[in-house]
């Protein structure tokens, strides 16, 4: 409840500290509810609308970069080598450094089956990934077009790449690089495919380039000259190395005519650029379609294909009028009430209701994914949900990056440990959420550090103690950074109630009580212990100022008081024995048996059959023989709730070997839900035959209650599998060492 509360009020802490910024991403056609809103760094802010549209509910994340700020700026995430999937959010993590904040990311444009990027990639005015467009209004990127940022402002745009090589004054296009060569291309390899060989079959011709004149760096508007140093010929079955200091050029069926004629030591340039419009950009990722030109809906693919109007997760880039500012959007598609997704036209109509003026598609479905920045945090994180269900690993991502220095806090972030109304005398913690600086980059910082003051008493590091009566607030400091709380404290009580039932101690135990309090109007008060007056009837044990309860008795009963003023409350005491028999084992009602790697069965013991205390025994009947590899276990599983309220120092119990060398031991689990094995015997420790008595230490400081889940005998040792029986008598617990 703790976690949620905090989660929840960070939130509302986000959404009341920039709710003033949002206006453009309301949808003009949509009743949008913004489920979470906040800033993200100095140029990026994000928020989370939930709306319906007639495809039913959507959820669709927002962020808005800011490209006029001098601290914001967009990067391509580009896979090394170009094969390497990684998921969104991961290579936003890896891509942080100081001084340059990965704070938002979506996933980038196609990969292939072979996790080869599918159309074009640039960086800095270099060619990353020569992309080969399909053909047909039906295929998502059948136009040239790329999302980029040149000049400080985005640009989505057609493009016309040249990449092509010259032969003795003959040009020829090249169709891609670095993947899978496919009837009638020519593919160009460097030393920057994935693999060392072009893994190309014997039915086409390969031209190796070597002896360059400058280095290969494919740079927008280079040629690099090379002379040919080898040719694998049309029906040649060995693999062809890429050299570290050339290319080659692979081409087959119509393609082969523009390598046929080629000769060792022969000539072969290679040219490479772009057209104007995209000389000098950041960064080019192809995609498509496009889904908003002009600021109208605009599919470069056709809307009634069945990939247009399949309802899937999208996600897309866009950019406003005057490219300053890009949006990364997504749109999620889950279970059934909570987001259905868009076809593509309901999607760029999405687009243009948030004030897009040109938008791309990106790759969708399984592969929508977006990270943020959440206030407060160091890193990413994922904020939709995946349509798989999980985040999956893409191929190129777009990154939002801040380059802001680190400053002074200004954004304060804390909470109390209780919202109830404070009893006068009583403290209440205040916890610290985060500090953020005024580029909204996290601080560390201490709750030690932080100053509290009010007229209604004193603070000491994140600690507030109330000395006056009244309603007011409590004015937190950290640095320049600041933060009011709502604080009301009271001096009566209508009701006093300790906060644990009827206690079961033994001897030597210590118990933390806590208090409850309510007033006249019936809300909850928060009442420190050290604010009542602690009384002890009967020789069981004294209480500490603080609420602390040391049980001194060794038997016997009594009770425990609070008072404040003329209101009280009590506690009952009684003191268990140092020992008690869990169980008697004179039936097996309370125990089922169980097995891995063999079988087993329980009952109670039969005439004739060894018995230790009372009237029987319990029977484990075990076979570990049918089972040829791993460890083989035959479980006594407790159907009954054998729970330990105080401390036990130790179990034990009588056991009728049968000397097979076996391995008892039993599960236990503690008030947290976390489970522990105990060694009864250690490894081949089961040796004797007949009664012994044997016991095992219970792991001390182990959160209350703890439970007693299993007791069973484990064989991990192949040569040492066999069949026989085992019997159980006066099952016991121990509370002290003695």
């Amino acid at each position: 409840m703790k976690g949620r509360f905090f989660k929840g009020l960070c939130v509302l802490q986000a959404i009341l500290l920039t709710a003033s910024v949002f206006a453009w991403t309301k949808p003009a056609n949509a009743a949008t509810s913004v489920y979470q809103q906040f800033k993200v760094s100095a140029g990026v802010t994000y928020q989370d609308n939930r709306f319906s549209i007639s495809a039913g509910k959507q959820a669709a994340r927002v962020m808005k970069v800011n490209l006029n700020d001098r601290y914001t700026q967009i990067e391509v995430g580009i896979p090394n080598p170009l094969n390497k999937l990684s998921k969104t959010t991961a290579r936003a993590t890896s891509n942080s450094l100081p001084g340059h904040q990965v704070v938002g990311t979506v996933n980038g444009s196609f990969f292939a089956p072979t996790s080869l990027p599918v159309y074009l990639i640039a960086n800095k005015d270099q060619l990353v990934n020569a992309g080969k467009l399909p053909i047909g209004k039906t295929e998502y990127a059948n136009e040239p077009i790329a999302f980029g940022v040149k000049d400080g402002k985005g640009i989505i745009d057609h493009f016309q790449l040249d990449l092509h090589f010259d032969h003795n004054g003959v040009s020829y296009p090249i169709t891609a690089s670095n993947k899978p060569r496919a009837t009638g291309q020519i593919i160009l390899y460097t030393p920057n495919n994935p693999s060392d060989y072009t893994d190309n079959g014997e039915k086409g011709i390969e031209v190796v380039v070597q002896n360059l004149d400058s280095p290969l760096n494919l740079n927008f508007g280079s040629t690099v000259t090379g002379v040919v140093t080898q040719i694998r010929n049309y029906g040649d079955t060995t693999k062809l190395q890429i050299p570290k200091d050339g290319f080659v050029l692979s081409a087959s069926g119509d393609g082969r005519a523009a390598l046929k004629n080629i000769k060792n030591g022969d000539n072969i340039a290679l040219s490479v650029n772009i057209d104007d419009t995209w000389m000098g950009a950041d960064f080019m990722l192809a995609s498509g379609p496009m889904l908003v030109d002009n600021g109208k809906v605009q599919l470069s693919m056709d809307p009634n294909s069945p990939k247009a109007k399949e309802r899937a997760a999208r996600t897309a880039v866009a950019i406003d009028k005057t490219g300053q500012n890009v949006f990364f959007v997504t749109v999620d598609r889950g279970k059934l009430g909570y987001s259905n997704g868009m076809n593509l036209t309901e999607f760029a109509k999405y687009l243009v209701s948030i004030g897009a003026y040109r938008a791309l598609n990106m790759d969708g479905g399984g592969s929508t994914a977006m990270g943020v920045r959440l206030p407060g945090a160091t890193g990413v994180k994922l904020v939709n949900s995946p349509s798989d269900g999980f985040e999956r690993s893409v191929a190129t991502t777009l990154m939002a990056v801040s380059t802001a220095p680190v400053g002074q806090a200004k954004t304060l972030a804390v909470h109390k440990s209780s919202n109830s109304v404070l009893l006068k005398g009583s403290s209440v913690k205040v916890l610290l959420d985060y500090v953020m600086d005024q580029y909204y980059n996290p601080l560390k910082a201490s709750e030690k550090d932080l100053k509290i003051t009010s007229k209604l008493g004193t603070g000491k590091a994140n600690t507030f103690t109330a000395n006056k009566t009244g309603k007011s607030t409590l004015t937190v400091q950290y640095g320049n950074a600041s933060k009011t709380l709502p604080m009301e404290v009271v001096d009566k009580l209508a009701k006093l109630q300790i906060s644990q039932s009827n206690l079961l101690v033994r001897n030597g135990d210590k118990v933390k009580l806590s208090l409850k309090g309510y007033d006249s109007k019936g809300r909850a008060v928060i009442v420190n212990p050290n604010t009542v007056k602690w009384s002890v009837s009967g020789k069981v044990g004294k209480v500490s100022r603080d609420g602390e309860f040391s049980v001194t008795g060794t038997k016997g009963t009594g009770k425990i008081t609070a008072s404040y003023g003329k209101t009280k409350a009590t506690v009952s005491v009684k003191i268990g024995p140092n020992q008690e028999v869990i169980d008697s084992f004179d039936t097996a009602a309370n125990w089922s048996a169980s097995a891995i790697r063999g079988t087993a069965s329980s009952r109670v013991s039969g005439k004739g059959e060894p018995v230790h205390n009372g009237k029987a025994s319990l029977r484990l009947a075990y076979d570990f023989t049918t089972s040829t590899s791993g460890t083989s276990a035959a479980y006594l599983n407790a159907k009954k709730n054998f729970v330990f309220t105080s401390k036990p120092n130790h179990i034990g119990m009588y056991v009728y070997g049968d000397g097979k060398s076996h391995w008892l031991r039993a599960l236990i689990v503690d008030g947290k839900g976390n489970s522990y094995v105990i060694d009864i015997t250690k490894d081949k420790g089961l040796t004797w035959r007949g009664w012994k008595y044997v016991r095992a230490d219970i792991p001390q400081n182990l959160p209350l209650p703890i439970k007693i889940k299993q007791i069973y005998l484990a064989q991990p040792h192949q040569e040492l599998k066999s069949k026989g029986s085992v019997y159980f008598d006066q099952f016991q617990v121990f509370y002290g060492a003695k």
